[in-house]
């Protein structure tokens, strides 16, 4: 009886046996491919920059995930915090040092082991997320979409949106299954990984509303799990840096400004005017505005499809802040918009849908990994993508 309703359990989370082999073909497949690709890349394109300052491994294959971003999370791992580095979360880092802790690797490794375990477990949370809501052939699609996102190589990289994605689509299902303080765990876990995990206290509170309405119920202790980590960081920043918020003013060595929602998307589009075709500042700023509105687009054509009231706050939310805190007076307005739309899982659930359409299908099919392929190789080499 016991054994039967383990099996009953696993079941109830674990993919069917040939979707696990499928799930598990699409992350070492894809991974291998871009680790081909930036080998020969690094092999054979000029770096912008060549100095072991920046290139702090003799492994390509370690060296092509390490850049920009993850120099800063690498450094926080081994040298503990200093001021600007307060605007990167602790999480990522404290299981960078951790993993170098018990294994002795290097800290360069153990940052992308950690990277691909959270993409791993994001794989997994997110097909059962979407599985439960919108069926198993919805989820494949939208897991596949994920993981060709032109920057899904992100998940890979020594930067935080790989085990962000697991940790806030944990709280999503969990939070779906009514298991209020598991899903408050991992909102603790993706508040002190990134500040967007705030916000995974969304779909526990519409859980909670679901089953109890109004009602005060012991489960609505699960939502004080989510800010208690983000509370512990702004404590240690309190007393280490005489400030509470000190990883707010850290933002500003970053340049980012709030303004209303629309003054990046309008200089995004002066930028792109002002330039040519074939000018850098002009490139970024297109994918980035690009990025911006396809994504907003998509959240219109999710709230048409009645997705999930949490799902779209969620989205919603994210999608403004990340819009009203341009980079005024940087290279392209809407800085990182590529990547930051990354964590929008919602998203890729609307593509999915989305291609259930053959056009769609082989549209998403060649586009997708032909642009993860060539914003791989500008990342790798040291050139800006996001």
């Amino acid at each position: 009886m016991t054994l039967g309703r383990v099996r009953a359990w696993k079941d109830s989370w674990w993919p069917d046996p040939k979707t696990a082999r499928e799930l598990i073909e699409l992350l070492v497949f894809s991974r291998i491919a871009l680790i081909l690709a930036g080998w020969v890349g690094m092999a054979r394109l000029p770096w912008k920059y060549y100095s072991p300052e920046y290139n702090v491994s003799a492994n390509p294959i370690v060296l092509m995930w390490i850049r920009w971003d993850g120099l800063w999370y690498t450094g926080i791992a081994t040298h503990g915090y200093w001021f600007q580095a307060l605007a990167f979360f602790p999480m990522y880092p404290f299981l960078t040092a951790l993993v170098h802790w018990v294994t002795f690797l290097p800290v360069y490794d153990t940052a992308l082991i950690v990277s691909n375990i959270g993409l791993a477990g994001f794989t997994f949370t997110f097909y059962g997320l979407v599985r439960d809501i919108f069926g198993p052939d919805a989820a494949k699609r939208s897991v596949w979409i994920a993981v060709m996102f032109p920057t899904a190589f992100f998940m890979s990289a020594a930067y935080t949106e790989g085990i962000y994605l697991f940790f806030s689509t944990a709280v999503f299902w969990l939070a779906y299954r009514k298991k209020f303080y598991a899903a408050g765990v991992f909102g603790l876990l993706a508040g002190l990984t990134r500040n967007e995990g705030a916000f995974t206290v969304i779909p526990i509170l519409w859980s909670y509303y679901q089953s109890y309405g109004w009602r005060i119920h012991k489960a609505l202790w699960s939502v004080l799990l989510v800010p208690a980590g983000i509370i512990a960081y702004m404590i240690y920043q309190w007393r280490d840096f005489g400030s509470p918020v000190a990883f707010i003013a850290a933002q500003a060595y970053w340049g980012r400004q709030i303004s209303w929602p629309w003054v990046g998307i309008i200089l995004a589009v002066k930028t792109i005017g002002n330039g040519s075709p074939l000018q850098t500042d002009a490139i970024l700023s297109m994918i980035d505005l690009c990025s911006a509105l396809g994504f907003i687009v998509l959240w219109g054509l999710a709230w048409k499809k009645k997705f999930p009231v949490d799902w779209l706050a969620y989205w919603g939310i994210l999608l403004l802040i990340d819009i009203s805190a341009p980079d005024i007076h940087g290279r392209s307005p809407l800085l990182s918009m590529s990547r930051l739309v990354l964590i929008l899982f919602p998203g890729f659930v609307t593509m999915g849908i989305l291609a259930k359409n053959e056009s769609w299908q082989r549209f998403f099919g060649w586009v997708l990994p032909m642009l993860q392929m060539t914003f791989f190789l500008v990342f790798a080499t040291w050139h800006w993508i996001a």
